[in-house]
Order: C-alpha cells, then structure tokens, then sequence
C-alpha cells in the first residue's frame, strides 16, 4: 500500500542546534582616545527641511539678537536691589488697581501716566457691583515669586507673581533707574 502526500504538505526543516558557548580566549581591543585632547562628543551635522526649500530651524531675523548670560548689563551698585523694590512697587500696585491702596502711595516710585491708569482702573473696580460685596474684606497679597532680567544699563524688566488666596495674579514692571533708586516706567497687571 503506497501513500500518497499532498504536494503542500512536506517537513518542516530542522534548524541547527546552538551549541553552547565556549570562553573565548581571544583578547578584545581597548577603546582608545585619539591624540588631540578633545573630551567632547562632537555633533553630527544634521540637516532637516520641513519642506523642500524650508528648513526646519528658521534664520534669526536681523533685529533680534541672542541674549546670554555673559552678554547682560552689569548693574550700578549703588542702586537697591531691583527683585526687592519689584516686589514692592507690585504689591502696592496691585492695592491700586483694586481700589484698596491711595494711588499718592506711589508718587515718585511709578510715573505719573503709570500712576494715573493704575488709579483710573481702581476707581472702575471700586463702582462695579461686585466690589460691594467684598467691601470690608482684606485680600492679603502674598508675593509668591520675582523674575528680573536687565535689558540695558540701568534698565531691568520683571515679572511679579502675586497670591491672593486660591488665586494668583502676574504683574509685569519696567524699572529705570533714577539717580540711587528705581522708578516703575510701565505696570501691566494681569
């Protein structure tokens, strides 16, 4: 009796048994640095459009230029500490701008057409009607944090982060110095 196998039907191939591995006595070369002293890895240099004709990293227009650490202006000793004075100027700016504050508080420390808009937006937040329900009621300022950056001699913009219970408010300042202290050139409050 003969039997007859279907033409797709045949045996798996046999893969070779791995052997077990024997220790090699062979000595593997050593990593070497190359003469020239260079510690650092050097990069590759890639490039990657975003289209054809588009790469991916764009120019730096003309006007604008990089600023380092090294490349700030020193500041005059002589003037305060402008972290300091910005956390200041901040909190007492934002009583103004609530209403809370006399805005006279802050003549000679913020110009005057500074002064006037911050006392103009306290007398609106003062008429609104919401503001008679929190009359009598002290909202503490708590500063929670001062960034400052000089931008020229003499010149240091910050960013104030004030915390008013659960809520927190940013308050942007341009300080100029003037003679042996600072002077608020611009107040944004958020």
């Amino acid at each position: 009796m003969t039997t007859k196998t279907h033409p797709l039907t045949h045996p798996l191939p046999q893969a070779p048994m791995p052997q077990p591995r024997q220790a090699s006595t062979a000595v593997r070369a050593a990593l070497r640095a190359l003469p020239g002293g260079r510690s650092e890895q050097l990069c590759l240099p890639y490039e990657y459009e975003v289209s054809p004709g588009v790469p991916a990293v764009p120019p730096v227009p003309a006007h604008l230029r990089v600023v380092g650490s090294d490349t700030l202006p020193a500041l005059d000793p002589r003037l305060p500490d402008p972290g300091r004075w910005a956390a200041k100027i901040a909190q007492a700016a934002a009583e103004v701008a609530i209403g809370a504050r006399p805005p006279a508080q802050l003549n000679g420390h913020v110009e005057r057409g500074v002064l006037a808009q911050l006392a103009r937006r306290g007398q609106q937040v003062a008429r609104h009607p919401s503001a008679r329900a929190q009359r009598g009621v002290a909202r503490l300022r708590m500063v929670r944090s001062v960034r400052t950056c000089p931008v020229a001699d003499g010149v240091v913009e910050c960013c104030v982060v004030l915390v008013s219970g659960d809520r927190a408010q940013a308050i942007a300042l341009r300080l100029e110095a003037d003679d042996d202290r600072w002077l608020a050139t611009v107040v944004q409050v958020g």
